[in-house]
């Protein structure tokens, strides 16, 4: 297609079951449409005279020519489409059922842009709350390790511990009252500020909670952890059908 050829844009006109293309000007015969439609001479492109006509020639829609190899009335795709509703009553209707089809799926498409619109608001009204709380324990005492994982994405929080004490970003410690170990940040971690002590009482068990710097921090690791433990296990399975 060649950009600088604009009739290249121009789609063929139907009237009565006949296409009709512009020449390399962008302009239809309106004496062709005539013969091909066996129309009576009433309909001729001279016998047009109306307000219609008047206000399409006013603007430049119609060239007449005067002998010369295509003589006769041609016009643009405005002034071609108008001279197919005069002389054709069901390409008349046919542009009145396209209007008012266009119409009307451009106010259902408004309404449901509204309802979309409506119904987004909803959702961020309800969803506006849940995020002020999680900022607001973020910037207090932080969150509990389950649910900084949850929110960044980390699938296995467990497993994302062993991962971490394996890259030493956590640390292995035995539980002050239980013959359990503890996996927990490092001692940079809580200087960073990318986790905060907290009391082992009252079924804490991590001894820790996340930050929202700690959190970020996470959300960035989340994929380098989800692929290691998946590897981890793709290795054990591995493992167990060699015995």
């Amino acid at each position: 297609m060649d950009m600088n050829n604009t009739t290249d844009t121009l789609l063929p006109i139907a009237i009565e079951g006949h296409t009709f293309k512009p020449n390399t000007d962008g302009l239809w015969s309106l004496n062709e449409i005539h013969q091909t439609l066996s129309l009576a001479d009433a309909k001729r492109p001279g016998q047009w005279s109306n307000e219609i006509r008047t206000a399409l020639d006013h603007s430049g829609n119609f060239h007449l020519a005067h002998g010369g190899a295509n003589p006769g009335t041609w016009a643009t795709e405005a002034g071609t489409i108008a001279y197919a509703m005069w002389v054709s009553p069901d390409f008349y209707l046919m542009v009145v059922h396209a209007f008012v089809t266009m119409r009307n799926d451009s106010i259902l498409s408004a309404r449901m842009a509204l309802l979309a619109a409506a119904e987004a608001d909803t959702k961020l009204a309800k969803a506006i709350p849940k995020v002020d709380l999680v900022d607001r324990r973020l910037a207090g005492n932080g969150v509990p390790w389950n649910e900084a994982c949850r929110m960044a994405g980390v699938t296995k929080p467990q497993l994302a511990k062993q991962y971490l004490v394996h890259i030493q970003r956590f640390i292995s410690k035995d539980h002050p009252t239980e013959y359990k170990t503890i996996l927990k940040p490092s001692a940079t971690g809580f200087a960073g500020g990318f986790f905060k002590s907290c009391s082992v009482s009252y079924g804490n068990d991590d001894g820790f909670r996340v930050t929202a710097k700690g959190l970020a921090w996470l959300q960035g690791k989340a994929q380098e952890i989800n692929t290691a433990i998946a590897e981890r296990a793709r290795r054990k399975a591995a493992e167990r059908r060699k015995k």
